[in-house]
């Protein structure tokens, strides 16, 4: 287990935390998470999801949700507040999915699936929407950019892709089309280049500072093998680092 862990989410660099100092440490002005804003997130969540290691699942957050929800609107809106990702609902727990005849003593031929925190997972999607409204509205995403936007889909990229080649076709030109893939990539994207890329985005204080603090402190946890590995590039796939990847 530690020998996949390593090969899928290396260790790259150490440092990280320490950028967290360029933020000041006073109480932040942002636009209030909201009852709407919340409901429409567990609404577009199912119940029944595999949680994290707390072993709390959507239908249980849902439930905490509905009893007070002013309650929890206060979490999210604290959070917000003082830039602050909790450390707990940043620890993952991987499972091991066999590749279909592959050879189990190579590690490649796993996949990892992480499973995190249900509260982490919420104030991720918050951030997320966030995120995507200021990128679409101060007209960050490239017109290339298909992935993870309102409107589009890989359906609308395969429809630029069609009506290249017939343009093309019609007059008379050749086509080409190079594809490829990188290895590990979502894995291997440094911290540091993240917020750069945010940072000249010109992205609202309030989600940079809680953006790094998503970014610190990560890790990757095996209560059976007794393994608590940290994480310094890289993201077991979130929502949010979804976006990181589709606007950088």
């Amino acid at each position: 287990m530690q020998v996949i862990l390593e090969h899928f989410f290396p260790r790259l660099e150490t440092n990280f935390n320490q950028n967290q100092n360029m933020y000041r440490d006073n109480y932040l002005i942002f636009p209030e998470v909201t009852e709407v804003e919340i409901s429409r997130i567990f609404s577009s969540s199912a119940n029944d999801k595999a949680p994290g290691p707390d072993g709390l699942t959507t239908g249980i957050i849902r439930e905490l949700y509905d009893s007070n929800k002013n309650l929890f609107i206060n979490i999210m809106n604290t959070l917000l507040c003082h830039g602050y990702f909790p450390t707990i609902w940043k620890e993952a727990r991987v499972a091991l999915i066999p590749k279909e005849g592959k050879d189990l003593k190579i590690v490649t031929s796993y996949r990892p699936i992480c499973l995190l925190s249900t509260w982490g997972k919420i104030l991720d999607k918050v951030i997320t929407k966030r995120l995507q409204f200021e990128l679409e509205v101060n007209g960050k995403f490239d017109d290339c950019q298909h992935g993870f936007r309102r409107g589009k889909s890989t359906l609308s990229a395969l429809q630029v892709f069609t009506d290249f080649i017939k343009s093309a076709k019609d007059e008379k030109l050749i086509t080409l089309a190079i594809a490829f893939d990188i290895s590990n990539a979502f894995n291997s994207i440094r911290w540091k280049d993240i917020m750069t890329c945010l940072q000249e985005d010109n992205i609202s204080e309030y989600l940079l500072k809680i953006i790094a603090s998503f970014l610190s402190d990560r890790k990757i946890v095996d209560y059976d093998f007794d393994i608590l590995s940290s994480m310094t590039v890289g993201f077991p796939r979130a929502r949010l680092w979804d976006q990181f990847c589709g606007c950088s």
